[in-house]
């Protein structure tokens, strides 16, 4: 499996000098496996460019787009995506339903031009929507778990599993409070362990996160413990605060690697950065 970073930055869009080497665009990762579909999480802006390169290929394949929460920077780049006006694809919607409901209602079933100049009668794509969400969910040759939030309006975790490889993705989730619905520390730790890679929202520092409480997000220690008792081989920061420049995402970095050391976790980290790209090079025992 090979995850690319399409956007990561967090709450809303960050375009400027001071952000152009972390990246500005808010939440869009892709998932490549050897077969099968193209899996794809969540529409922030960063999805505008995924769609650039997918209309590049030749014989596109399948996709399959996973929301995990309906906050808007996280759909913001659904009507930016040009595949949707293809129809040479096939979109399989899965995931939180109240993020399903609002690309529905908001951009599928609005016959009108207040809010963006195209409508539902200009997507060509072959789009299903589903309403529930299988556990696990099969797609090709990868298994897809689902795990709740700890955010407002809660939300998916989503764990990706091929054979003895796995990639965990997390984000908007506040490791530190646990929601309606939602889950404590223990749990996310053995929904991520032993996976070869573990994406996980550190949008605060441990000095922001007590103005922050009940916003939804993590600081750098809170994941780092997460991802060092869940016996992860590689932490990714991502959901960066749109008030975090690069160097300010440099110094998150080095502090948490301090910390790391501090710990005596053996753990290696990094920011999770716009265009960087993940491969699961460990292969199951039977191939």
């Amino acid at each position: 499996m090979k995850l690319s970073i399409w956007g990561c930055r967090g709450s809303i869009p960050a375009p400027g000098d001071k952000t152009v080497k972390v990246g500005g665009n808010t939440t869009c990762i892709e998932i490549e496996p050897l077969n099968g579909p193209r899996i794809i999480i969540d529409a922030g802006t960063g999805i505008r460019q995924l769609g650039l390169k997918l209309l590049k290929d030749d014989n596109p394949t399948p996709l399959v787009l996973l929301m995990t929460h309906s906050h808007w920077d996280h759909l913001a780049g659904f009507t930016f995506f040009g595949p949707a006006y293809s129809p040479a694809f096939k979109v399989d919607i899965y995931g939180n339903i109240t993020a399903q409901e609002v690309i529905k209602r908001d951009i599928f079933d609005r016959h009108d031009n207040r809010y963006f100049p195209v409508n539902m009668d200009d997507f060509r794509a072959d789009f299903t929507f589903h309403n529930e969400m299988p556990s696990p969910l099969i797609v090709g040759e990868i298994k897809i778990s689902t795990m709740n939030l700890n955010h407002p309006g809660s939300g998916f975790a989503y764990r990706f599993e091929r054979g003895e490889n796995s990639i965990v993705f997390i984000t908007d989730n506040e490791i530190g409070k646990v929601y309606e619905g939602g889950n404590i520390e223990k749990e996310f730790i053995a929904f991520s362990h032993n996976a070869d890679l573990l994406l996980h929202d550190a949008q605060y520092l441990p000095t922001e996160i007590e103005n922050h409480r009940g916003w939804g997000h993590s600081t750098y220690e809170e994941v780092a413990d997460l991802g060092a008792k869940a016996g992860v081989k590689k932490l990714v920061f991502v959901h960066h605060d749109p008030e975090r420049d690069d160097e300010g995402c440099l110094k998150l970095l080095k502090a948490a690697r301090k910390y790391i050391s501090k710990m005596e976790y053996d753990l290696t980290c990094e920011l999770g950065i716009e265009g960087d790209s993940h491969e699961i090079l460990r292969m199951p025992e039977n191939e």
